[in-house]
């Protein structure tokens, strides 16, 4: 059950989530190959604190093949699978110019009831060609018109940011979920806001209401010194079981484990 309070208090509009759904948390699978609007090495370090640090689920990195791969196989699977980028789009999961309006396998993962999130640049706006995709990717794989133009957005921990990302404080987000209009969509609905500021939200994640699947930014904004690794940590060993039934899973010699040897063993 997730009940949504409506209205600011102190301009800051909170999302409480009460227990974790029937759906089980399955996979997590992460992509920093390429990425945007940050240095590669940050991109690296975070996701090898994140796959070092991650107890909750099963986690692996993925490659440009490795990504199409396992967003197939754990599409429809019976399980909320996550999907993690560093500010670039796979050009094996959404073809590049907005070529797919539907049917591609980003989209598809996502209407199956699974997550898909992201930090640096714009999500789903750069891939092969630059941003290629530009803001209209993240209003086709949504089928929304979000936007997340918020320059200077200077975002301050909420009270489930202050809960289950203590290593978030306040920072400045440049591209940031927009509270009005998602509010103002009735296919999408806020389950967790972890900063907000005037401009927006972020780290922010909402759910389609009809699929169940989500999307959610974490930290979009170009700064290579924030603390990425903890925060997107924090976010999935603290958050997501309060919105799955989760299996906690041994953390020893999972960073070097694998998608295909995880996938045999469950």
């Amino acid at each position: 059950m997730r009940l949504r309070i409506a209205g600011a208090i102190g301009a800051l509009a909170l999302t409480v989530s009460v227990g974790a759904s029937a759906q089980v948390l399955g996979q997590i699978a992460v992509y920093h190959a390429n990425v945007g609007w940050i240095g590669q090495a940050a991109a690296d370090e975070a996701a090898a604190e994140v796959v070092a640090n991650t107890t909750i689920a099963d986690i692996t990195v993925v490659d440009m093949d490795g990504a199409a791969d396992w967003l197939a196989a754990n599409t429809n699977d019976g399980e909320a699978d996550v999907f993690f980028t560093f500010g670039y789009l796979p050009e094996t999961v959404y073809d590049p110019g907005n070529g797919q309006a539907d049917g591609s396998l980003i989209e598809d993962f996502i209407e199956g009831g699974n997550v898909s999130l992201n930090t640096a640049d714009y999500i789903y706006y750069v891939t092969l060609g630059g941003g290629s995709n530009g803001e209209n990717g993240l209003k086709t794989i949504t089928d929304s018109n979000f936007d997340l133009w918020t320059d200077g957005n200077v975002a301050t921990p909420t009270a489930d940011g202050a809960k289950y990302t203590p290593s978030l404080a306040e920072y400045t987000s440049n591209r940031s979920l927009k509270r009005d209009q998602v509010e103002a969509d009735d296919n999408w609905e806020y389950v967790g806001v972890f900063a907000e500021g005037a401009g927006g939200t972020d780290p922010a994640i909402i759910q389609n209401v009809n699929d169940q699947g989500m999307v959610g930014v974490v930290m979009q904004v170009s700064d290579d010194t924030l603390p990425r690794g903890a925060v997107i940590t924090e976010i999935f060993n603290n958050w997501l079981p309060a919105m799955f039934t989760t299996t906690a899973v041994e953390a020893e010699g999972k960073a070097t484990s694998t998608w295909a040897a995880l996938k045999a063993d469950r």
